[in-house]
């Protein structure tokens, strides 16, 4: 079931003709439990200032603050839940934003209910390329004891070899995996297959 913040997220981007996938904590709660109201879209990065200009005109946005990287906007008919664009430059390592896009809308994502949303490997992917990875570490070591499987770092570590971004990966992957080791990390999540 869509949530009603997604749809309405889904509504503005399709009649501006935005290309997108939902990443964050609304992609990961397709499969594990996990709360969030917010809205986060990865787009095409073919002209990001325009598609940004271009949401700043849309009459149920109310746009924020913005970067290169991201731009907040707020869903006026979902009472000003957040709406974070963010630019798949940001996370293309050696290849171009267009392409990491299309890596992430082709074999990235699931479709449900006609609204892409990242895999749970995507999510962790550009969670720990960020300034706050340490932050997002505690959220996948969440995701894990709410039942994504471990395994899937694996398919990170995969996604950051195709992106040219292992140096930046491998430490924060290693620092996860020390975490997910923790005693009473393992008895919460228990034992999980691919760990």
């Amino acid at each position: 079931m869509t949530e009603a913040e997604v749809a309405a997220a889904d509504a503005v981007l399709r009649r501006e003709g935005i290309r997108y996938v939902v990443i964050g904590g609304q992609a990961i709660a397709r499969e594990a439990a996990t709360t969030t109201h917010d809205v986060d879209v990865m787009v095409a990065t073919a002209d990001y200032p325009r598609t940004i200009s271009q949401l700043q005109r849309d009459r149920d946005l109310v746009y924020d603050w913005g970067n290169d990287q991201t731009a907040r906007f707020r869903i006026r008919s979902q009472g000003g839940v957040p709406l974070d664009i963010v630019n798949a430059a940001t996370f293309s390592g050696n290849k171009t934003g267009e392409e990491f896009f299309a890596y992430l809308a082709e074999k990235g994502s699931s479709v449900t209910d006609g609204i892409a949303y990242a895999t749970p490997e995507m999510v962790w992917y550009t969670r720990l390329l960020t300034k706050r990875w340490r932050t997002y570490a505690e959220k996948i070591v969440t995701n894990v004891i709410d039942g994504v499987a471990p395994g899937r770092l694996r398919e990170v570590e995969a996604i950051a070899t195709r992106f040219g971004t292992e140096t930046s990966i491998k430490a924060r992957i290693a620092y996860v995996r020390e975490e997910l080791a923790r005693p009473d990390v393992e008895s919460l999540a228990g034992s999980r297959p691919g760990a």
